[in-house]
Formats: C-alpha cells, structure tokens, sequence
C-alpha cells in the first residue's frame, strides 16, 4: 500500500508539473481575425504578459485563445477585466503544448491578488 500511494504522489506531481504557465500584467492584447477566414471560425485573442513564461515551445512569447466558444469568451472577458482593474493573471497551458502559429493555447486564467 505504501508504495502505491508513493507511485501515486509521484504520477500526480509529473502530470500537473509540466505545463506551461506566466504570471504578470498584461502588456498586450489583441482581438486577431483570421485574414484569409470569411467566418468567425478564426476569431480568437492574443495576450502577452511582463512575466517569464515557463516553457515557449511554441517560440511566440505569447498566449491565445479562442472567441468561437463560451470558454474562450470568458477568458478574454477575465483578460479585459483585469487590465481594467490593474490586476495581475496567471495563465496556464496544457501539459501537451497546443500551439496555434507562435501562440500557446491557454487552458486556465487566474486572477492573481
């Protein structure tokens, strides 16, 4: 039983360990329509923040989302909002990189206080 709930601590540690993340305000946003795109499937928004992003496999610097769903709508509304507000965020990345272009996909916001 002890060493399975060691292999477990350890599973869980390199599962949630290995994504990339940054925290730090945000420096730009960008609202980035597809150009050769005539629907809103291309629609989604671009952030960069002042912190260091843990891993830029995709090389960009730089975080994405997409606008074409109610989670993505929500995440650049919490982008807008903090930046309104003067709030820091913390954004995470999948544990398998996502990229889209120079971009990496975001998974989760937080609002850092």
């Amino acid at each position: 039983m002890r060493f399975f709930s060691l292999f477990l601590i350890f599973f869980s540690a390199s599962v949630f360990a290995d994504f990339p993340e940054e925290q730090g305000e945000i420096n730009f946003l960008q609202v980035h329509k597809t150009p050769e795109s005539d629907s809103s499937l291309g629609n989604r928004f671009i952030v960069r923040l002042d912190g260091d992003m843990s891993d830029d496999t995709c090389g960009g610097g730089q975080w994405t989302g997409y606008l074409t769903s109610e989670a993505g709508a929500a995440q650049y509304s919490m982008l807008l909002s903090s930046v309104m507000a003067g709030k820091k965020v913390k954004i995470e990345g999948n544990s398998n990189v996502i990229c889209e272009g120079t971009s990496t996909l975001i998974r989760n916001i937080y609002l850092v206080f």
